[in-house]
């Protein structure tokens, strides 16, 4: 219980940290304008309100696991070796082979699970944008519109979680067949020597237990596959983010100039483009 309530409060004062961190760049220098202005990224609330929440959360998730796994093989490498060094080495070369196919199944899962994130982010912002527009929609008879809108970034979210499901299938007929020899291979090599008199029939299960704890240790990628792909996903979006942040500030050309004044508002040789339009709406307006 302890331990959860660590780790929790540490994600909780990370995702704070973070987030803060995040918005002040976002918020700098009118970085939200270009960015909105130039597509840079698609959806940075949603990277700022959620990819970091499960940053947080999975990093530490995976550095309590990876410290587990480091703890495992120590107390076991050592028992598993003195009962067969062979069975070490096949213990390695199990859990590296199932770490390279679980990745050649799963890596497609990276820019799926960045796609659906924007895909829902399309999904949700759509229904937000018909609850602040209400009344303008129903004035206008435009629900056919939104109608259509919705139903079309419905289609395109369940498109992708479909595909998603198809490769969680694929990983899930591996792992469970992974799993399952697990169990076998312990028997399979030290068997012999029982056989032959050289082990004790209880060195059998001494061997399936140290090499299923081993196994497991090595096996985090297989594991861990889906979870690592979703944390890879949301590194990659707020790496995309920060970057163009970072490229907004050094290419912001200022072009618009304010002065604060509390006694008037003045625009002085203003000019409104339509977004994407290369013809002016207002010219050297002041």
């Amino acid at each position: 219980a302890f331990s959860r309530f660590c780790e929790e409060h540490l994600g909780l004062l990370w995702r704070a940290s973070l987030t803060e961190k995040i918005v002040n760049q976002y918020l700098d220098e009118r970085t939200f304008q270009h960015i909105e202005a130039t597509h840079a990224v698609l959806h940075p609330d949603q990277r700022i309100s959620e990819d970091i929440r499960v940053l947080t959360t999975t990093a530490l998730s995976f550095i309590l696991m990876l410290v587990n796994s480091a703890l495992s093989i120590v107390a076991f490498a050592g028992v598993l070796w003195a009962i067969s060094p062979l069975l070490f080495l096949v213990s390695l070369a199990y859990a590296a082979c199932g770490s390279i196919f679980t990745f050649f199944l799963g890596r497609k899962l990276i820019a799926l699970s960045s796609q659906q994130s924007d895909r829902e982010a399309d999904f949700r912002s759509e229904l937000l944008h018909l609850r602040a527009h209400a009344e303008p929609i129903v004035v206008l008879r435009l629900e056919r519109n939104f109608r259509h809108r919705l139903i079309n970034r419905l289609q395109e979210l369940v498109g992708n979680t479909r595909r998603m499901i198809a490769v969680h299938r694929n990983l899930a007929f591996f792992t469970g067949n992974y799993n399952y020899l697990i169990q076998i291979i312990p028997a399979l090599v030290v068997a012999p020597l029982f056989i032959h008199g050289k082990a004790e029939f209880g060195i059998i299960s001494q061997s399936a237990l140290a090499f299923t704890i081993l196994v497991n240790a090595f096996s985090l990628v297989v594991s861990q596959f889906p979870s690592l792909s979703n944390f890879a996903a949301v590194t990659a979006r707020l790496s995309a983010l920060a970057d163009a942040t970072e490229k907004a500030h050094d290419h912001n050309d200022d072009t618009l100039e304010i002065i604060e004044d509390n006694t008037r508002l003045r625009f002085e040789n203003v000019t409104f483009y339509a977004r994407g339009q290369e013809i002016p709406l207002i010219q050297n307006f002041s």
